[in-house]
């Protein structure tokens, strides 16, 4: 359960990531991965993603406010008397087919695992293995493989931002809904092992051990429901309740409801997943610490649109964004708002 809160200076990117999530870590088998309820929204996916506003081909982004990538690198300057510094109009593709979507698959594939994603994701793979800032390596991850994506939907006409992404992911749905088992399940394994060398990638994890650790769909929901017990446990709401209720209001909300998230997602790593001794995840098989936390992420990801482990994870999720304070009416408000923007 990720929300990315690192870059509060534009609180308007919470808002929109509260409604995106990154649901293209793997294909459902034919269940609609947008559904219009918010609770399924939060529920059926255990990583809520970090999509930037525009992403740029060379794998910087824009934020309008501020012409500097997040990699440092700075666009060039537009002259308005410039008409070529316009872009065309483009057009997405009105539905995907059978070759798009492995196209898309697989030149996705190709950009995490040897292009300007690789790069991103060895580079996190650099930096000193704290579990304190597990939360801020892993919202990097997902920029890195999320932006990779996006870089190969533009080429495709989608808008290079997250709504050229919820667009992509309703095309998805749709046409897994339509096609043949065969097709689903080989597009389901495909992306299973993309988003596994992501992981492996950023974690510096050997493949072969993300590939050993798994686990079946009665011992996945029996993880879950264990993961939702101790969210929904009063120690967990009410220490994330107790720091939100300290928190000095902005004056903006969507900057406090930033801040809230920060706390909820903080809490979920460090006081239900590996909080306590023994932690969850080594109650659950794993070694305790960061490694145990990424496996165990990774394999629960293949489960996550089983009805009862969707059902855990909305449990669990609604009772601790309640006690941290965030309004869920206002959440469906911002997300219907930015849904016409």
């Amino acid at each position: 359960f990720f929300f990315d809160t690192t870059n509060t200076e534009n609180s308007e990117r919470m808002l929109r990531q509260l409604v995106f999530s990154s649901s293209n870590n793997f294909i459902p088998k034919g269940r609609n991965i947008l559904d219009s309820s918010l609770r399924d929204k939060i529920c059926k996916h255990v990583h809520l993603a970090r999509p930037s506003r525009c992403y740029f081909s060379n794998g910087t982004t824009n934020h309008q406010s501020n012409s500097t990538s997040t990699s440092g690198i700075s666009p060039p300057p537009l002259n308005p008397n410039d008409t070529s510094a316009t872009p065309p109009t483009t057009k997405p593709p009105y539905a995907l087919t059978k070759e798009m979507a492995f196209g898309i698959q697989s030149s996705t594939e190709l950009f995490v695992k040897h292009g300007v994603g690789m790069q991103k994701l060895k580079e996190i793979a650099k930096e000193d293995r704290d579990t304190n800032t597990l939360v801020h390596r892993w919202q990097r991850m997902m920029e890195a493989y999320l932006g990779s994506q996006v870089h190969v939907l533009a080429g495709l006409g989608y808008p290079p931002n997250e709504n050229g992404l919820y667009l992509y992911n309703q095309q998805v749905a749709m046409f897994m809904q339509n096609t043949d088992p065969d097709t689903q399940e080989k597009l389901r394994i495909g992306s299973r092992d993309i988003w596994r060398s992501v992981l492996s990638t950023a974690f510096d994890i050997p493949l072969t051990e993300i590939t050993q650790s798994e686990m079946n769909i009665v011992q996945a929901r029996d993880a879950m429901f264990r993961v939702s017990q101790k969210m929904q446990s009063n120690e967990i709401l009410d220490k994330i309740s107790n720091k939100c209720a300290t928190l000095e209001k902005t004056g903006n909300s969507a900057m406090d409801m930033a801040m809230k998230h920060q706390i909820v997602q903080d809490s979920l790593v460090h006081d239900v997943y590996l909080g306590g001794n023994p932690s969850l995840v080594q109650e659950l098989g794993f070694e305790n610490g960061e490694k145990g936390y990424v496996l165990m992420q990774c394999i629960m990801a293949e489960h996550q649109n089983d009805p009862l482990v969707a059902s855990y994870v909305g449990a669990g999720m609604m009772k601790v964004l309640v006690s941290a304070g965030i309004d869920m009416a206002e959440i469906e408000a911002a997300a219907k708002a930015m849904k016409g923007s």
